[in-house]
């Protein structure tokens, strides 16, 4: 199913996106697989306190950079003017592990046994790499913190792109809803289709599996888990992914992440590295949000320059580590 907000709804502010046009502007690397990192709830560094939280909007931005956040935002402005879904977007499978090196491929395989799926027969190549890769970074935190991942009501996961990951999400947590929201959702892809309609695709593989284009700043809906892969919380990558700078509010987006959680709700969320982890963390915790647990990985399934930082946060009034979505292994 897919939804569109009202217009004048303004930017999102995560970077979850997937390959789905074939460049993956996280750092496109060819994937791998090394071992991991296992980091303690405090062993980390300190995340930063609410007084020496940057202006994200000030942060470094030259004139250079603000230029081209006006050529992104006519770019975006005329992207949701004309965006329109005409039909599911056509895929060719990948069919087998082969376009994955040796590591990788046999990572892949071991996650599909552990999880019962085989993207790789109804994903194309790049869709194929996005979820497992996603899969594996969520694994490697769980098998970490020793816990047991368990079937919960509703999932948001915020900045989803055309949610080529979907599957992941629904192979780990079982969700009775999961809603990818988008707030490009119209961005033309490679073949003239555009993301909402290959995320037409994706979702249709999926029960209960919903795609919205809207600002998840402004999305009203109780959820019971949050994911947040790569959340803009520095200029580099909205930038970097050809977006405006005023997607770039991330304390409004912690904010709704803390609304919309339910009493017992946790957010997952995936960071370039530990700096950007650091910031991240930041904004959580003014929000109101807790820490509970943290997991580097080193690398993902894909070779990255910043090691990948898993981290799970619940509400201070829950007062428990152990929030929905998983509970401790016996």
């Amino acid at each position: 199913m897919i939804a569109r907000a009202p217009r004048g709804v303004k930017p999102p502010q995560t970077d979850s996106r997937t390959a789905e046009d074939g460049l993956d502007g996280r750092e496109p690397r060819r994937a791998m697989l090394q071992c991991n990192n296992s980091i303690n709830l405090h062993a980390g560094p300190r995340h930063h306190s609410i007084t020496d939280l940057p202006n994200a909007m000030n942060d470094r931005v030259s004139l250079w950079d603000r230029a081209r956040s006006v050529r992104h935002a006519a770019s975006l402005a005329l992207s949701e003017r004309i965006g329109r879904v005409r039909r599911p977007a056509p895929e060719q499978p990948a069919g087998d592990l082969l376009h994955l090196t040796p590591a990788a491929a046999d990572r892949a395989r071991a996650l599909a046994h552990r999880y019962g799926v085989r993207f790789e027969l109804r994903q194309d190549a790049a869709g194929t790499l996005s979820a497992y890769e996603y899969l594996d970074l969520i694994d490697q935190a769980v098998t970490a913190w020793q816990l047991e991942v368990i079937p919960i009501g509703v999932l948001h996961d915020i900045g989803c792109a055309s949610f080529a990951y979907v599957g992941a999400l629904a192979a780990l947590w079982r969700p009775e809803r999961i809603v990818g929201i988008e707030r490009e959702g119209y961005r033309r892809l490679r073949g003239g289709i555009n993301r909402a309609e290959k995320a037409m695709t994706n979702v249709a593989r999926v029960p209960g599996a919903h795609f919205v284009v809207a600002d998840y700043a402004k999305f009203e809906e109780r959820a019971d888990l949050i994911t947040a892969f790569f959340p803009f919380v520095t200029p580099a990558p909205v930038l970097g992914w050809r977006m405006p700078l005023s997607v770039l509010q991330p304390r409004l987006l912690f904010a709704r992440i803390r609304t919309n959680l339910s009493a017992s709700g946790s957010l997952w969320m995936v960071n370039h590295g530990e700096s950007e982890a650091s910031t991240a963390a930041g904004y959580a915790a003014e929000a109101g949000l807790r820490l509970a647990r943290r997991h580097v990985c080193v690398p993902a399934l894909r070779a990255r320059d910043h090691a990948p930082v898993v981290s799970q946060w619940d509400l201070w009034s829950t007062g428990t580590s152990a929030a929905t979505g998983a509970a401790p292994r016996r």
